[in-house]
C-alpha cells in the first residue's frame, strides 16, 4: 500500500492521457509528445501539490488539478492546432 500513491497517479495520468487522443494512431510523434508534455506537467503540478507542507494547498490539490486537467480537455485541441496546423478529434473535443 505504499506506493499506491504513486500507482494512482500513473494510472489516472494514463487515463488522462487517452482521454486526449494521446493513443491515437492518427496522429503525429509532435503531436503524442506536445500530450505527453501537458500529460506531464499536469502530473507534476498534482505531485507538487499534494506534497506540499501547506495545508491549503495539501486540500485543494485534487480540485486544482481537476480543474487544471478540465481546462487541458478544452484547450488542447485549439493549441494543437494552432502548433502543428490540425488536430486529431478526442472523446472530449468541442472543436
Amino acid at each position: 500500500m505504499k506506493n499506491s500513491k504513486l500507482f494512482f497517479l500513473i494510472g489516472s495520468a494514463l487515463i488522462f492521457f487517452w482521454i486526449i487522443g494521446g493513443f491515437s494512431s492518427w496522429i503525429s510523434w509532435e503531436q503524442r509528445l506536445f500530450k505527453i508534455a501537458i500529460v506531464s506537467g499536469l502530473v507534476w503540478i498534482a505531485w507538487i501539490l499534494k506534497n506540499s507542507k501547506k495545508e491549503k494547498l495539501h486540500k485543494g490539490a485534487l480540485v486544482i488539478t481537476l480543474l487544471l486537467a478540465a481546462g487541458t480537455v478544452y484547450a488542447e485541441p485549439f493549441a494543437s492546432h494552432m502548433i502543428f496546423g490540425d488536430h486529431h478529434h478526442h472523446i472530449f473535443c468541442t472543436k
